[in-house]
């Protein structure tokens, strides 16, 4: 049926702030299986996204995470077929014991712009065939042809497929990383899916949120023109 999942999800999300708290940051995925549903989430998987995510991801140096990026929590909640919450006993949440700080030193980014990963599921094409993720934090300088190093981009892929492997292999795990949709209503209706996610792709060039920052406050200046 269009519109809802077509087994039930659990969502994982990961967040913090960023620019000495003007501005909070999330990414996330989707974790489930092909055929059936997801189970409940543990505290253990929570804690577990925890660590992986801090591990592979934000303190790793060679994802370049500016280190105004904090990061603080990690959410893990089962979505029933509409997408809504089973139920808040299936919400788990889990913050880092300490400050966990990107260790890049180079000038932050504004909060609109980041690199995004395409996750790939299957052969990549039709419902469910790819995902975005954008990657908070990253401050990797560009060359002149306004591109970042590709040597940046095939680290953080490879970080973050590896923290997906460590995810999808514990015992804890609601199922493995998923493309997540709720079908297509373009030409022909087509029932929502999951596929597991098998492939992932960052590309060399910054992208542009859809959002403007959310609560980093404008400063004006101005200047007077003679009549």
């Amino acid at each position: 049926m269009v519109g809802v999942y077509e087994h039930k999800i659990v969502k994982v999300t990961v967040s913090g702030t960023m620019l000495n708290g003007a501005e909070t940051w999330q990414t996330g995925w989707h974790m489930g299986f092909l055929d059936q549903d997801a189970t409940a989430p543990t505290q253990a998987f929570a804690d577990l996204v925890r660590d992986k995510w801090a591990l592979h991801m934000h303190t790793n140096a060679d994802n370049r995470i500016n280190s105004t990026f904090k990061f603080t929590e990690a959410k893990v909640a089962l979505l029933n077929n509409l997408g809504k919450y089973q139920s808040l006993d299936d919400v788990k949440v889990s913050h880092p014991a300490g400050t966990v700080s990107g260790p890049a030193l180079d000038p932050p980014l504004p909060p609109q712009v980041a690199l995004v990963a395409t996750l790939i599921a299957g052969s990549g094409k039709g419902v469910a065939g790819k995902g975005r993720m954008y990657l908070p934090g990253v401050c990797q300088s560009i060359d002149g042809n306004g591109r970042v190093l590709t040597q940046i981009c095939q680290n953080i892929a490879n970080n973050l497929a590896a923290m997906f492997d460590a995810l999808d292999s514990s015992f804890d795990a609601p199922g493995h990383v998923v493309n997540a949709s709720m079908g297509s209503k373009r030409g022909l209706y087509i029932d929502g899916r999951n596929v597991p996610v098998n492939g992932i792709r960052v590309g060399n060039v910054y992208d542009t949120q859809r959002r403007r920052r959310n609560g980093l406050q404008e400063t004006y200046v101005n200047a007077v023109v003679a009549d």
